[in-house]
């Protein structure tokens, strides 16, 4: 008797292994929208897009106005990683984040503005580091609708949740979700309260693979023309920049190349 409720238990053990893990996602993906239709298929696309696949994408509907809510639920028909939520009133893009996370299976959790787009590879290359870490932060440029041109941030303090992934079980261990009363900097007070818990933390290396945050007017930030145009300006610096230092390489290398054909044919002369 004792035999077989043994047999039972360790039969018991495997199924539940088996498909706990069968129902374990690596990613879960929080979009929260407001009235950002224009960029929506631009955002959606590049996730969708991503070379590591083992994701759910949770699009979280703010109560928006215009045509936002009918083009993510149009998205949903033809993917089925995609779960759609649609709030009836206005709550604030922290409360949009917040139901993303209740609701998020991953084991990791990864949040895209609806306005803003992500590198093919980005996903792939923050998981590939995340084995013994609760928080992988990747690297995220700056830009506006205005043009293509971006701008790499030098920030002393990393305030931007979207360069990075965190786990879940760390976020639900000790109960961290973006406050709902805050409608602007809540994803700088949500990164340092994490930080007050002393997660492992993992910083990727630049390897050009990149978070495109796009700032405009009517965003959250709440941009002016003016400030935009002039950051538009300074982006537009930054590419002329590395163009001019990628012709200077370019160059250099040509400068090297006939220098040892040179002394090649010096050599040969000389014999």
């Amino acid at each position: 008797m004792k035999l077989i409720i043994n047999v039972f238990f360790y039969i018991y053990i495997y199924f539940e292994i088996f498909f706990k893990n069968i129902n374990t996602l690596a990613l879960s993906i929080v979009v929260p929208v407001f009235n950002t239709s224009p960029y929506l298929n631009r955002s959606i696309n590049s996730i969708l897009d991503q070379t590591f696949k083992d994701f759910e994408l949770i699009l979280v509907d703010d109560a928006s106005t215009d045509n936002s809510l009918e083009i993510l639920v149009n998205y949903s028909k033809i993917d089925n990683r995609i779960k759609t939520i649609h709030f009836e009133i206005n709550k604030g893009v922290s409360a949009a984040r917040n139901a993303g996370i209740d609701i998020a299976k991953g084991e990791f959790i990864g949040f895209v503005d609806s306005d803003d787009f992500i590198d093919k590879r980005f996903y792939e290359n923050l998981l590939k580091n995340s084995k013994d870490y609760d928080v992988i932060e990747g690297n995220f440029i700056a830009g506006t609708n205005i043009s293509e041109s971006y701008k790499k941030l030098n920030l002393r303090f990393h305030c931007s949740i979207f360069d990075s992934i965190w786990r879940r079980d760390f976020l639900n261990k000790y109960n961290l979700r973006y406050d709902e009363s805050m409608r602007n900097g809540s994803d700088k007070k949500f990164r340092m309260e994490v930080y007050q818990y002393k997660p492992r933390i993992f910083v990727s290396p630049d390897e050009g693979i990149y978070y495109y945050y796009k700032r405009r007017v009517g965003s959250l930030s709440n941009f002016s023309e003016i400030q935009l145009k002039y950051l538009n300006k300074e982006a537009f610096k930054e590419i002329r920049k590395q163009k001019r230092n990628k012709n200077k390489h370019k160059k250099l290398i040509k400068r090297e190349k006939l220098k040892k054909k040179k002394n090649l044919k010096n050599e040969e002369n000389n014999n």
